[in-house]
This record gives C-alpha cells, sequence and structure tokens, in this order.
C-alpha cells in the first residue's frame, strides 16, 4: 500500500512554477551528482517516523527509479512501478536539476517535486520531501531508502 503512495505522491502533485535558474540547471551542489546517476530500487520507506520495508511485488522485478544524465537522456529521472501481481506498470519521465541538497523534478518548465538529498554514496540514496499522504492538511514526513539495481 506505502508503495503506492509514493508513486501517487509524484503523479498527483500539483505543479508550480519554475523558480530555478534554467541557463544553469546544476548549481552548487552539496553531493557528488555523479554518484546519483544510476538506476535505483526502493528499498525501505519512513512515513513521520514509522520505518517500513518497500514491498515489491513478488512475482515482477523491483520498483524502481533511475537518474540519467547522458547525450540521449540530459538530465532525466524515470520510475517505474508495478501496480499488481500481473505485473502491470505505471511509470513516469521528468527532467531533474539541482541545487545545492535539492534535487527538482519537472514536467516540462513547471516543477512537480523537491526531494532534500541526505546521502548519496555508491550503495545507498537516501532523500525526503514533504507531503500530504493522508489529505489532512497537515505535511507528512517521507524519507526514501533506495540501493543500485541488481
Amino acid at each position: 500500500m506505502k508503495k503506492y503512495l509514493i508513486f501517487f505522491i509524484v503523479i498527483l502533485l500539483s505543479c508550480s512554477s519554475d523558480d530555478s535558474n534554467t541557463d544553469n540547471p546544476i548549481q552548487n551542489p552539496e553531493f557528488n551528482v555523479d554518484l546519483l546517476i544510476k538506476r535505483w530500487a526502493y528499498n525501505q520507506v519512513n512515513i513521520n517516523g514509522q520505518q517500513y520495508i518497500y514491498q515489491h511485488q513478488p512475482s515482477c522485478q523491483k520498483d524502481e527509479f533511475t537518474f540519467a544524465n547522458n547525450e540521449t537522456q540530459i538530465r532525466q529521472y524515470s520510475e517505474l512501478i508495478f501496480i499488481n501481481d500481473i505485473c502491470s506498470t505505471n511509470g513516469i519521465n521528468r527532467d531533474w536539476k539541482v541545487k545545492n541538497d535539492i534535487i527538482s523534478l519537472f514536467f516540462g518548465t513547471q516543477k512537480v517535486i523537491d526531494f532534500k538529498v541526505i546521502l548519496v554514496n555508491e550503495n545507498s540514496f537516501i532523500y525526503s520531501y514533504v507531503y500530504d499522504i493522508d489529505n489532512d492538511n497537515i505535511d507528512d514526513n517521507i524519507i526514501i531508502y533506495a540501493i543500485p539495481y541488481e
């Protein structure tokens, strides 16, 4: 159930205006951006201090997201979530930019969400964001733990 919330949060977030500098999409990163560029699998999620193991569909591949940055995929973010046991998927593609410790995802020129990078190294990517998951008008604190996709 929690993994569906993660996916739908990204999909359903309302757009805000782009207040970042479009001339320089990677500004003063506080982490090594090169370590971000890979395919990641969801591992754990923490919602308001409650830790959960991420439940992948057992008969499907792992739910994943990828940060790419090459000639054919300039600053592309993609996500693939298996939504049922017959391996139907939902996927998204976004552009990404970095400013300090924040990764912003964009749909065209519209900012969709900001992720605060907590840690990124070769074996782990941890980020957080706030969103009202349960629609109680109180922002929930979400921390995502990811590992390299195998």
